[in-house]
């Protein structure tokens, strides 16, 4: 039997909202001729200071990285940069944890027209 894991308290500062997006991220320090240089992820969850993603391929915490969300319906995409905080094994895939460098604008600041997600 596997040891379970202990959860402290909760350190997000920003609801999270269930999504299913597929994302492209390129890690920075990595050589330009490097093939693992640009990951994709599945986001699974999205908030204002960060993102859950599963990814095939194992990060380590600490790695800088862009993300590059593509255009959804009318919005336009946006490159968002951002590091690993977690990356746990999860079969043959991994769940990761990113923090945004700076968090997304507030909703309620951003015009209608220019969401992408919908917050709860």
């Amino acid at each position: 039997m596997s040891k379970a894991r202990v959860i402290g308290p909760d350190r997000r500062k920003f609801r999270r909202s269930v999504v299913g997006i597929p994302v492209q991220a390129v890690l920075h320090g990595a050589a330009p001729d490097d093939c693992h240089r640009v990951v994709g992820f599945h986001v699974l969850s999205l908030s204002r200071g960060g993102a859950g993603v599963v990814s095939q391929e194992a990060l380590v915490p600490a790695q800088p990285l862009t993300l590059f969300f593509p255009p959804v319906g009318s919005c336009k995409g946006c490159d968002t940069r951002g590091e690993v905080v977690r990356c746990d094994a999860l079969g043959n895939h991994y769940s990761v944890g990113i923090a945004f460098e700076e968090p997304w604008p507030d909703p309620d600041e951003i015009p209608a027209n220019w969401r992408r997600f919908s917050w709860p």
